[in-house]
Formats: C-alpha cells, structure tokens, sequence
C-alpha cells in the first residue's frame, strides 16, 4: 500500500512539475541565473517559449524548449530541445544538465553575427559570420570546455586595431584528456593559417601555427609574432597561460 502511495504522489509531482506555468517559475529561473531575463513568457516549464531571451542585458532573441523525458532517463541529465532565433545569433540543438552542474550541449548548430560580438567585447572590431556545428561539448565552471564541433569565421575581416581584409578561416575542435586541440586554417583569405592551439586543463597554453600574407602590413606584424621561415612563411611557437583570467 505504501508503495502505491509513493509513486502515486511521485507521478502527481511530475505532472505538476511539467505542467506548471512558466510565468509561475520564470521570477524563480531568473533568480538562479545571473544576468538572465527571458521577458514575455508562455507555455510550461517543460515546454516553453520566451520572446527576449537576455543575458547581462544582451539580447539573444526569441527562445523555444522542450524537454525530452526518454533522453534525460537515459542520459541522467535534463535533456531539452533548444531553439533560439535573433536578428543576430539563432541556434538549434539539445542542451543537458546534469547533477553535477556541468552543460552538455551535442547535435549543436549555432550562427552568430560578428556585430553581436563586438557588443560584448572591444578589443577587436570584427566583421563576419560566426557558423559553428557542435557534435558534442562539456561546459563547467572553471574548466576547459571539452567541445568536439567545428567553428567556421565565414568573411571574417578586422577594421581594429588592425586592417584585415574578409577571408574565411574555420577552427576544428577536439577534446583530449581535459585539454582541448583547436587546429586553424584559411581559405580564400588574406592570411594563409594552418596549426595548431593546444590548450591544457591547468588553462595554460601553446600554439604552433604557420601564417604567411602577401599583405605588408600583415606580414610585418606576423614577422613580429614569430620566427620567418625560408618561403616567406611565419612559425609562430609561444605558450602562455590564461588562468589568471579564469574566474575561481
């Protein structure tokens, strides 16, 4: 009798749970994640929509979810079907929470607007289109995102704080014992790249990465950065270390 009981109050719960409104939840949802608002709401918990989705008051556009039940069993995680759709980022695919914290994210495909990074950074002036098609990756606070995908800069161009001219450039990502291989190349582009960027799970880094540009003032800013080889080619070879960047 008892057991009846328990999984009779289990199954009420869950209903509750994935038909609760999510204007009930969303002051809850906001609360958990800082910097997050998601405006005008609909739907459930479990099946929702937001028209603003923000994130430290930048605008990501309208998002869609739903959770799968059958892969979140299977997984051990909070596997949801994700939609996002702006004016300048959209993606699509399957995010995954699980106990411990850490976001999974796989059948990923995601294009954001060179003009949506240049509003959360100023260093650099970018022109361009950022498409990337994540297979899978690992996200937690703190740790080199393990991220196996590949990320295209489709007529990536710099106007700050040097010049460079559109080319394409792509970055195929592979995860490896905590640390993270990232290997560069270029097509039709102003600078010919091809190596490689290992960075380490203690966030310290190397690269070993060949550039060369018939451009002048390229080519004397990579002749700074590295060591001139005998076809007029750059070998750039440098280590350096990021955690003092990393928030702990």
């Amino acid at each position: 009798m008892k057991k009846i009981i328990f999984f009779g109050l289990s199954a009420f719960l869950l209903a509750a749970l994935w038909l609760l409104p999510l204007s009930f939840a969303q002051p809850y949802i906001e609360k958990a994640v800082a910097g997050l608002t998601l405006g005008s709401t609909s739907g459930t918990v479990w099946n929702g929509k937001a028209t603003q989705l923000k994130l430290n008051k930048n605008s990501l556009g309208e998002v869609t979810w739903k959770v799968q039940p059958l892969q979140s069993l299977i997984s051990l995680k909070l596997k949801t079907h994700f939609k996002i759709s702006g004016n300048e980022l959209s993606a699509d695919g399957f995010a995954g929470l699980g106990i411990n914290k850490k976001l999974s994210l796989d059948n990923t495909k995601f294009d954001i607007s060179s003009s949506y990074i240049n509003k959360i950074q100023t260093n650099a002036k970018l022109a361009g289109n950022f498409t990337g098609d994540i297979t899978d990756a690992v996200i937690s606070e703190n740790e080199v995102p393990q991220i196996k995908g590949i990320i295209d800069w489709k007529d990536g161009a710099l106007s700050s704080p040097i010049t460079l001219k559109p080319g394409n450039y792509k970055a195929i990502l592979s995860p490896s014992s905590g640390d993270l291989d990232i290997k560069l190349s270029s097509n039709e582009a102003p600078v010919d790249l091809s190596g490689d960027i290992k960075l380490i799970k203690d966030w310290t880094y190397n690269t070993n990465i060949v550039a060369k540009s018939d451009e002048p003032g390229i080519a004397a800013m990579l002749n700074l950065a590295g060591q001139k080889q005998s076809n007029d080619s750059v070998l750039i070879k440098t280590t350096g270390d990021l955690s003092p960047f990393i928030k702990r």
